[in-house]
């Protein structure tokens, strides 16, 4: 298996996104204990992506994708050393009532990778901006109606992901009182698609990984074009 590092695969990431049309803003990358390694940016379609870069921040109004790579540094680790390096960290444990005081070496051809086993998660949330919430009227009836279009939608684009999930939240609008709840008026908020991407940690090359990176990002785009249709 060929090495892979995390900003081959932050590089690998951004150049699947750019092949989709998507420009990537606000680039971050960190660590969360004890051995996850995270890279995030968010992604706009490129021409509303370069009015943002241009200072005219007031005019643009589009749907955006937040693009996180989560990778499992010790799986990541394994992998690139192969069976061979990392059994060489271990040894047989004697079992009660052996008198040797030398464990043997674990063999390589006596284990194997889990299929279980993960790399990281590709994980990719597509929002509308504000202003298209604000605009919506806040009555039951729309917001179910907003509910199905953006369930329909997710479920289409992200038919070939690992998972998918609809999250919206509701603010109460100021114009009912907190002491009038009975047919209150609740105008939608915290709008997001969901997907998420495994990517395994046995048989996962440069290959495989630009492919599943062009999967991620085929969605990402679809579902910032899905996202405008359903608010359109």
């Amino acid at each position: 298996m060929p090495q892979l590092t995390r900003h081959q695969m932050g590089s690998t990431l951004l150049d699947a996104l750019r092949a989709e049309g998507l420009g990537v803003r606000d680039l971050f990358e960190g660590r969360q204990e004890p051995l996850s390694w995270f890279f995030r940016g968010v992604a706009y379609d490129q021409s509303e992506l370069d009015i943002l870069e241009s200072g005219a921040v007031d005019e643009l109004h589009a749907p955006s994708a937040l693009v996180e790579l989560a990778v499992d540094e010790m799986a990541l680790g394994m992998a690139n050393v192969g069976l061979e390096g990392t059994t060489s960290y271990l040894v047989h444990e004697p079992e009660a009532g052996e008198t040797s005081s030398a464990p043997d070496r674990v063999e390589p051809d006596e284990v194997r990778f889990s299929g279980e086993a993960l790399l990281g998660v590709l994980n990719i949330d597509v929002a509308p901006p504000p202003l298209w919430l604000e605009e919506r009227e806040a009555d039951p009836e729309t917001n179910e109606e907003l509910a199905d279009r953006l369930s329909e939608m997710a479920q289409e684009i992200g038919s070939g992901t690992d998972f998918v999930e609809v999250h919206i939240e509701g603010a109460m609008s100021s114009r009912e009182g907190w002491g009038q709840l009975s047919g209150a008026s609740v105008q939608p908020s915290g709008v997001s698609v969901h997907f998420s991407l495994d990517i395994p940690m046995a048989g996962t090359g440069e290959r495989e990984l630009g492919d599943l990176f062009e999967a991620g990002a085929s969605t990402a785009a679809g579902a910032v074009e899905g996202m405008r249709e359903v608010f359109r």
